[in-house]
């Protein structure tokens, strides 16, 4: 059973990532036998991998018409499985730009709830988390993931179950902006103060600042994919603070 589990989550995991990078293409998908072949597995097991991207909106099975590879705007774009394939794709401009555009949706209502719902626990989670950060600067891996855990540390303190469903997939959201952010030279350390002001407004109860930190900080976060994409990247999402300015909110904050 445990051979087996394994063989299923790889041909998952492969036929995933080869949707979502392209490389099998929307349409047709070879015949069951090639596929199982290529892939080195049974049909059973081949099957029930199918089933699984089925779940995720990936494929589409039917009697007459066979196995086929959907559009994207089919797909679960939020399981957090299908945003780690995406990861591995080279995402066009418009659907990083959609990514941005939702982290300015969720996060700054999360840590206005975070603000005043966070209990003692939850503030000592975050600040661990940010601790964390700190002391991952000088590796990029180590930092992402602190990063990561500090995000859902503030999403799990707003106490509200939707948003706390959407962890994975916040985690995921991050990894993906982090992988194209993190090439900005300045890219980790610059963006430490912004979560300490973050931090600090959170543990001052103060909602409002909470939300204006984050906004902040994901300007920032846009900044850094503009150095990379062109300045034109993002255009329409929000109008960025100058960096003076960021630079006095994010210390006045954290004053």
């Amino acid at each position: 059973m445990a051979r087996f589990k394994n063989l299923y989550g790889q041909v998952v995991d492969t036929l995933g990532r080869q949707i979502a990078t392209g490389q099998m293409p929307v349409g047709p998908m070879p015949s069951e036998p090639l596929l199982a072949e290529r892939c080195g597995v049974s049909r059973v097991v081949l099957r029930e991998a199918i089933k699984a991207l089925a779940a995720k909106g990936m494929v589409s099975v039917g009697p007459s018409i066979g196995t086929r590879v959907l559009p994207r705007d089919n797909w679960a774009l939020l399981d957090p499985q299908v945003l780690e394939w995406h990861a591995g794709s080279d995402l066009n401009r418009a659907t990083l730009a959609d990514l941005v555009e939702l982290r300015r949706i969720i996060e700054p209502e999360a840590a206005r709830l975070a603000a005043h719902r966070a209990t003692a626990e939850d503030l000592a989670n975050i600040r661990l988390a940010f601790r964390r950060m700190e002391a991952s600067l000088g590796s990029e891996q180590d930092y992402a993931l602190a990063d990561a855990g500090f995000h859902t540390a503030v999403l799990l303190a707003s106490h509200n179950q939707f948003l706390c469903q959407l962890r994975g997939a916040l985690q995921q959201l991050l990894k993906l902006g982090f992988s194209l952010s993190s090439r900005h030279p300045d890219a980790t350390a610059s963006t430490l103060p912004y979560h300490e002001a973050l931090l600090l407004c959170l543990e001052r109860r103060d909602g409002e600042a909470a939300a204006e930190a984050v906004q902040r900080l994901i300007a920032r976060n846009l900044r850094h994919l503009r150095g990379m994409l062109g300045e034109d990247f993002g255009d329409g999402l929000l109008a960025p603070l100058t960096d003076e300015q960021n630079n006095e909110e994010t210390l006045r904050h954290a004053s």
